[in-house]
């Protein structure tokens, strides 16, 4: 029995020794920040990574949130992270540092599924980064990872101002990035633009004036319809994300279960549907603009139209309400090529007003008095900023040349049109009959104009009495841009809205980063982001997107495994003559789509392999040097491995990732871009298979 006893110690120990083990840290190890380093990457509008970032650790916490709505018959993902089972992890006794995201990628249909809040949990996991908010990708999840059951720990209570380096404002408090992740609770707000980041988002506000986003992390949220601008809060309970990509702004708060918000007592009038009688207005037409109105707490004590003629002051007309819950006034007739703009507010019984659109400088209705015929333009025009047709929703005919066809492309089959080669003139189609044309083919189509994904377009072009072909026509020449005009703006940004739809060119370009959303190599859920975008810029040194995917072309970015040995691949540091494509917008980003190979003209590739392989590994020193803001790093690798170039600076923080990713042997040229950091000394360093160098660079702005 002793002799039983002893094997099966034996086998456990050595079962143990041969298990990888981890080092076991807290979340606050994770998380942790130097505070002189937050405030200053974040006056630079960046944010320095975690220390333990791409290392694999061991931690303990609770879990917040389970990772499924087990109770919906749909089994909704109770968060929203890359449609994988996650969770909220936290301490189970810190506060501050406390908190994390933690996901289970490829952990659908697991054990991991059916946890509840609560559960303690002992895992391991890759610390990585998510825009500015780091995650916890755990490798595996077990039976014997579960350690026992604990009551949630309670929210902890915190300011707007806490969160704001200038009360009134929503200027951030990078020290306050101690709270991402942590479940925190702020009292007594307001809420104020609806969408402001992403469908159902929105703003609040305390008595201050301090405000951040509310996001839609959690799948429940993310299907409630934002609450009405001026609608009080109580209390608001949630999760600190951050983020460099918010207007105004850095903190979010993520509400996941639906008693994380307790509304207060006043709830605006909503305002909805608003309409107008005619789609295209002539001289002489009196236009009548009809919205619904209904208050949930009271009634409605008055609803005024506000409307302007070519963009001068508003003049206020009462609406009279004229079915169930419709109020209605009227436009008198205006002159011909006048532009009239219009907002639709009302008042309830207790005094809260509401006005739609929220944002009346930009987002504002209006349409055009033409005696003629509509162009592409007259659909495309959007002179405020919001990025929407005066036609959306209505039935338009226009004429124009085909400049892309259904052959251009491979996941987006549409057909573009062009009416000239200015701003406004080009605009997407999409049917089922206008698959049958060509580039050059000069056409009137009769469709509905619609704002989809933020792009305008005409769809329902179903049938062959929808389309009168005219012959052949010319081509407009792609119109000339710099990289600075469209940039990386925000949807509905002027100018780079107005040349949705049209053919550009952009000469003399390099590419300043071959994957737009990542780490150079191909896209792996949970790992890097990839989706076939790079970053050019030309002499103005402004970046913009190029969407390789969607054309039929051979060039790409390798974000798929399988392109490791396809045509033609696309460095960081390559150059061309010119780029030519549609412009295009998606997933919150213009971005240039080329056609085919002869959109591409003149490329020069930095080539990074060579024939002749290496004897010895070696990491030359970059040149120029000092430099601004590029520079070339070398380095050679004798046998094939998995390479890390970083850079860091002098404080020892991660700045810039530069290769990670398994390479053949060869010698190795990249183009380092450092535009996004100040002038100082900076180390990089490679580390593959056996070997590791780092050398001193120096950037002088």
């Amino acid at each position: 029995m002793k002799l039983r006893i002893l094997i099966a110690f034996l086998f456990l120990i050595c079962s143990q020794i041969s298990a990888q083990v981890y080092p076991e840290v807290t979340i606050k190890d994770i998380q942790y920040v130097d505070p002189d380093s937050l405030l200053y990457y974040g006056a630079l509008g960046t944010e320095p990574k975690p220390q333990l970032f791409n290392d694999t650790v061991t931690v303990v916490g609770v879990m917040m949130c389970p990772p499924y709505e087990h109770a919906n018959p749909d089994s909704q993902l109770t968060l929203h992270s890359g449609s994988v089972p996650a969770i909220f992890l936290q301490d189970t006794a810190m506060t501050e540092w406390s908190g994390v995201i933690t996901r289970l990628v490829g952990g659908a249909g697991t054990i991991f599924d059916n946890l509840d809040s609560g559960t303690v949990i002992k895992v391991t996991g890759v610390v990585h980064e998510y825009n500015t908010t780091t995650q916890f990708d755990l490798i595996s999840f077990e039976p014997q990872n579960i350690l026992g059951q604990m009551n949630r720990p309670q929210p902890v209570l915190i300011t707007l101002d806490s969160l704001i380096v200038d009360p009134g404002t929503s200027n951030p408090n990078y020290l306050a990035e101690k709270w991402e992740g942590v479940y925190v609770e702020i009292r007594n707000v307001t809420t104020t633009e609806p969408n402001i980041i992403g469908y159902n988002t929105f703003k609040i506000f305390d008595s201050n004036g301090s405000s951040i986003v509310v996001g839609t992390m959690s799948d429940y949220w993310r299907r409630q319809q934002p609450p009405l601008p001026g609608t009080n809060i109580d209390v608001i309970r949630g999760f600190i994300e951050t983020r460099t990509n918010i207007t105004d702004g850095w903190f979010m708060i993520d509400p996941v279960f639906d008693s994380d918000i307790q509304w207060g007592a006043i709830i605006p009038p909503n305002i909805s549907n608003i309409g107008r009688d005619l789609g295209e207005v002539g001289y002489g037409d009196a236009v009548m603009i009809s919205a619904d109105i209904f208050d949930q707490d009271g009634t409605i004590d008055s609803a005024q139209l506000y409307y302007a003629v070519n963009e001068g002051t508003f003049t206020k007309v009462d609406m009279a309400l004229t079915a169930g819950n419709t109020y209605s006034a009227t436009i008198p007739a205006q002159n011909d090529s006048t532009i009239i703009s219009y907002y639709v507010r009302a008042v309830d019984n207790l005094g809260a007003a509401t006005v739609n659109p929220i944002d009346i400088e930009h987002d504002r209705y209006f349409y055009f008095v033409l005696d003629r015929s509509l162009t592409i333009r007259d659909i495309q025009l959007s002179p405020f900023g919001s990025g929407y047709s005066a036609y959306d929703g209505f039935d338009v005919t226009v004429r124009g040349i085909v400049t892309a066809d259904t052959s251009d492309f491979d996941s987006n089959p549409d057909v573009y049109i062009q009416d000239g080669a200015g701003p406004w003139h080009g605009i997407r189609l999409n049917g089922t009959e206008i698959i049958n044309y060509e580039r050059g083919d000069d056409i009137s189509v009769t469709g509905t104009v619609d704002e989809d994904y933020s792009v305008t377009w005409i769809e329902g072009i179903n049938s062959a009495s929808q389309i009168v072909y005219h012959g052949t026509g010319t081509i407009p020449d792609p119109i000339l841009l710099t990289t600075d005009i469209i940039g990386t703006n925000e949807d509905g940004t002027l100018p780079a809205e107005s040349y949705e739809g049209l053919l550009i060119r952009y000469n003399n370009i390099e590419v300043t980063a071959e994957n737009a959303d990542g780490n150079p190599g191909p896209n792996i859920v949970g790992t890097n982001n990839n989706y076939g975008e790079m970053f050019i810029a030309d002499a103005s040194n402004v970046d913009t997107r190029v969407e390789l995917q969607d054309g039929k072309h051979d060039y790409h970015n390798f974000w798929s495994q399988s392109l490791q040995n396809q045509p033609i691949r696309v460095y960081t540091g390559d150059t061309f003559d010119a780029i030519i494509g549609v412009q295009y917008y998606s997933f919150g980003d213009y971005k240039l789509i080329p056609r085919k190979n002869n959109d591409f003209i003149g490329h020069v590739t930095d080539v990074k392999e060579t024939s002749v392989l290496p004897e010895i590994y070696s990491l030359q020193q970059n040149y120029p040097n000092p430099f601004n803001p590029r520079t070339i790093i070398e380095y050679s690798i004798p046998e094939a491995g998995f390479v890390s170039i970083k850079v860091y600076n002098i404080l020892g923080q991660l700045v810039a990732t530069l290769v990670n990713e398994f390479e053949n042997a060869g010698n190795y040229r990249i183009n380092f871009n450092a535009s996004n950091l100040s002038s100082g000394l900076y180390l990089y360093r490679i580390e593959t298979n056996n070997f590791t160098a780092v050398k001193k660079m120096m950037l002088l702005k």
